[in-house]
């Protein structure tokens, strides 16, 4: 019994380490292992030709993942794990194609159906349309006598209203004119104490104006003090130099490891590119032989193309990320540009 308990821990205990194996195989992969990047741009002018071709390339793992990118091309994306796609955009497969051209069939069918209904129901309109418009003639000519003797009696009926309400209206005029000039003493009292209040209302608005402007201004003074004491202080110094160094560190080791340029660069103005040629003799000691610059004296035009190349290493970034995380003098920085932990 124990001899069985024993051989199934074994195995469990070979499996969890196997388990513990591959997962540190898999960091250690992800670390160390660099993605190689590779790119190519060419630029011809001419008709039919494209402004721009790119054609770049991400490897990592002897090929395990390759990744391409072509444009302008019918497949300007693909992703592939050994020799298994995992994605291609556009896709185009042939299924797809011979799906649309069934659609496209059935449409056509559907279409043609349609349009004889819609004939068919157009006719039958027009004989119920005129069919309706005898009963619509017939009913108008009924209701036109009993509609006249209507409006006859309606004309007497607003001829009275309006003798009394003109008796009303005369009445109304001789006590209104005596009102009338009470009301008018009135406003002119409330509108001089109204704008009075408002001018003084305005003056007080202006003070309030003036006072909060100062206000924010001494705080903004304030703080600018207090940041440059900051900037001037030791901990600054110090924590700048470390993220200066490892943002270095990082550039270095991204930058492309090879780099080639091959350029024919031509001006309305030859004067232009030959101050063009001037410059790319002065810098040719930075330079060297990876850059080369022919000028064209007769047309306008810029072609050529350019070649790098490189790796990047996720050690590189973690490495710098823990460096600065962990180091005390962005801790004390941090703080002090908090005010309140300060």
């Amino acid at each position: 019994m124990l001899h069985i308990l024993l051989l199934i821990l074994k195995i469990v205990g070979i499996i969890i380490a196997v388990l513990i194996g591959c997962i540190l195989l898999s960091l250690c992969l992800a670390l160390f292992v660099p993605v190689h990047y590779r790119v190519e741009l060419k630029r011809t002018e001419g008709e039919g030709c494209p402004p721009i071709e790119v054609n770049a390339r991400i490897t990592w793992l002897l090929h395990f993942i390759n990744i391409r990118v072509l444009y302008p091309a019918d497949i300007y994306l693909r992703v592939r794990v050994l020799f298994f796609t995992l994605f291609r955009l556009p896709e185009k497969n042939k299924k797809e194609k011979k799906k649309k051209d069934v659609k496209s069939k059935g449409n056509k069918k559907e279409k043609s159906d349609n349009d004889s209904d819609k004939n068919i129901d157009k006719e039958i309109d027009k004989h119920t349309d005129k069919e309706i418009d005898k009963d619509t003639d017939k009913g108008k000519k009924e209701q036109g006598g009993e509609s006249e003797e209507a409006e006859n009696i309606k004309t007497e009926q607003s001829q009275d209203v309006n003798k009394k309400g003109m008796e009303d209206k005369s009445e109304e005029t001789t006590t209104s004119e005596n009102t009338g000039d009470e009301i008018q003493d009135k406003k002119e009292k409330i509108s001089l104490k109204s704008r009075i209040n408002k001018i003084l209302g305005l003056f007080k608005n202006i003070w309030y104006t003036i006072k909060g402007i100062c206000g924010k201004i001494k705080e903004i003074l304030e703080n600018i003090e207090y940041y440059l004491d900051i900037i001037k202080s030791d901990t600054f110094k110090q924590a700048f130099s470390l993220c200066k160094g490892e943002l270095g560190t990082i550039f270095n080791y991204v930058k492309p490891r090879k780099f080639m340029a091959d350029l024919i660069i031509g001006m309305d103005d030859p004067a232009a590119t030959g101050q063009i040629l001037s410059y790319y003799g002065i810098l040719y000691p930075l330079i060297g032989n990876n850059v080369t610059v022919t000028g064209d004296f007769d047309r306008k035009r810029i072609e050529g193309s350019v070649f790098f190349k490189g790796r990047i290493k996720l050690f590189t970034f973690l490495k710098a990320v823990i460096r600065i995380y962990f180091s005390k003098d962005i801790k004390k920085l941090l703080k002090l540009f908090k005010k309140e932990d300060a």
